[in-house]
């Protein structure tokens, strides 16, 4: 009997969901502690800092002459390639936007979050269709392999450069936090335009239709189908809201974690 469809795209989710909870639990614990921690700010603390930011050079973008922003890994682990800390709104070209591609596409996190994935979906018996022993699970990786690639080929660089969108997350990365939340909540409906402001995420949007689409060829016969292919679509907004999430608290956690700046 072959796995509800739903099954294989639910779980991605839960692991994510997973993550993410134990992010915002320690979020949380943090800032309770270091409200109880830190002494009132006084007055000309305050006008000095504001003094300080007024006069602090203007951010420079990744896509600036000379300059390369660089992204390091949240917790040493996580790749950051397709989020900026940059404040100036400032398209990529098609080349670049090839490239965040490539660097998610090839790296060791990549294929070893697929890799865990698919011992899971393999444990669990999902795609039934692909068998037990390693057959099935090299199916079952290949498949994942598959999916993670064509979906950033897609939306990263091949319907973001021909609707002129960013692909990369713009992260606050101060302010309120309610505001903050609502604003990583939104980003897989509302993104950038290479030309500034902002538009519906069709990139995206697209770019899983085809993904999921394309998945069809090589899922197995009971997981083919319209049905299927837009349940896929629908679980990756989701599984999308939870990663933006993670793009912007994760630092906040590592630098009052590991103390790093």
């Amino acid at each position: 009997m072959t796995a509800p469809v739903h099954d294989t795209i639910v779980l991605p989710c839960v692991v994510r969901i997973s993550f993410f909870t134990c992010f915002i639990l320690l979020f949380f614990l943090s800032t309770n502690a270091r409200t109880q921690e830190s002494p009132p700010i006084s007055k000309e603390q305050v006008e000095a800092d504001r003094a300080e930011t007024a006069s602090a050079p203007e951010q420079v973008t990744a896509s600036d002459p000379g300059h390369q922003e660089e992204h390091p890994r949240l917790f040493w682990v996580v790749p950051t390639y397709s989020v900026t800390n940059s404040k100036l709104r400032s398209g990529l070209s098609a080349h670049e936007k090839f490239r965040i591609f490539a660097k998610n596409a090839l790296d060791p996190f990549t294929v070893g979050y697929i890799a865990m994935d698919a011992g899971i979906g393999h444990a669990n018996n999902d795609l039934s269709g692909y068998g037990q022993g390693t057959a099935g699970y090299a199916k079952r990786l290949g498949a994942g392999l598959a999916n993670e690639t064509s979906a950033s080929f897609f939306r990263t660089y091949v319907f973001s450069s021909l609707l002129h969108q960013d692909p990369r997350y713009f992260r606050r990365g101060s302010g309120p936090f309610k505001n903050r939340l609502i604003y990583a909540m939104i980003r897989p409906l509302v993104t950038q335009k290479d030309s500034g402001g902002h538009a519906f995420n069709w990139s995206g949007l697209l770019g899983n239709i085809a993904a999921s689409s394309l998945s069809n060829a090589y899922y197995p016969v009971g997981d083919r189908g319209l049905r299927p292919t837009f349940e896929r679509v629908a679980f990756s907004i989701p599984s999308g809201v939870i990663d933006h999430l993670i793009d912007e608290f994760g630092p906040d956690l590592e630098s009052r974690f590991l103390r790093k700046k």
